[in-house]
């Protein structure tokens, strides 16, 4: 059953993609088979598929809140662009026929300051049993959750839908226990970091470490070189800092490492230093 498991991520990003993209990208190419990822941006004149796992699509911001109050009759209060962590979960109504969305069994919003691994090996047994999968405990998970397809309805059915929809303050709905318990009001739910996010794992120390990106596999490695392989590394306490100096020349080779200095080739003597070095000051 969960070799013809399908998830599409709907990954709505206004503004310049970022300078990690390509990594994120080339991340996502190795899930083909069981994930797609359709990006939703205002910068680009075409639709194209990046590769086998990513679809770019042009929309602008005035035109997602057209289509909002269209399908589903929401006012969209100006433009914040951190409410698009939570306007992400309405794409599924407002793009169902453009990507044929119906025929994935689970819809899901991610982030892209991260970089993926084997998903599918990290993915709970049988998933088709749960209504959510997030990499967080016990809640939904910003940059990895998985709404079950055939559930969606619930959360439109939600009492508390619109006003958390239309509010122009951003209170992160989309991580939210309220949103996890709408999708295990007929299903369980599956909300745990342990596999799907090493990062974030009981026994790996969660700020002082460093991922790297080894052929579609991704290993974390804590300050006690503690290491785990999971799902992904999500890297956003780094990428907007200064020293965060991105090497865009290696994103094709087979290995990246991703620490608080950036992201660099794993195989020199000096930016192995710096991964040593990034886990201690």
């Amino acid at each position: 059953m969960t070799a013809s498991v399908k998830s599409a991520f709907l990954v709505p990003f206004f503004g310049d993609l970022p300078p990690y993209f390509d990594f994120w990208a080339q991340s996502c190419e190795a899930n083909h088979e069981h994930f797609h990822w359709f990006v939703y941006n205002d910068q680009i004149s075409s639709r194209s598929q990046l590769n086998k796992a990513v679809t770019l699509i042009p929309y602008q911001f005035e035109e997602m809140k057209a289509d909002l109050k269209s399908v589903l009759d929401l006012n969209i209060p100006g433009k914040h662009l951190r409410r698009v962590c939570d306007y992400r979960l309405l794409f599924y109504w407002i793009r169902r026929e453009e990507e044929a969305l119906d025929t994935f069994d689970f819809i899901g919003f991610t982030d892209m300051d991260m970089v993926y691994g084997e998903l599918m090996a990290y993915m709970p047994e049988n998933p088709l049993q749960y209504g959510m999968i997030s990499a967080d405990d016990d809640r939904p998970c910003g940059p990895f959750t998985l709404m079950k397809r055939d559930r969606m309805e619930l959360l439109r059915q939600y009492p508390g839908f619109r006003e958390e929809m239309e509010r122009v303050e951003h209170r992160s709905f989309n991580e939210a226990v309220a949103l996890m318990e709408i999708f295990a009001q007929d299903m369980p739910v599956h909300c745990r970091a342990d596999e799907l996010q090493p990062g974030m794992a009981s026994n790996i120390n969660s700020v002082h470490l460093f991922g790297v990106w080894d052929r579609g596999r991704v290993t974390v490695t804590d300050c006690w070189r503690r290491q785990r392989e999971g799902g992904f590394y999500h890297f956003s306490r780094y990428k907007d800092k200064d020293r965060f100096a991105i090497d865009s020349a290696i994103v094709r080779r087979d290995q990246w490492a991703i620490h608080k200095f950036g992201i660099c080739d794993p195989k020199t003597l000096w930016n192995r230093v710096k991964m040593t070095l990034s886990l201690y000051i």
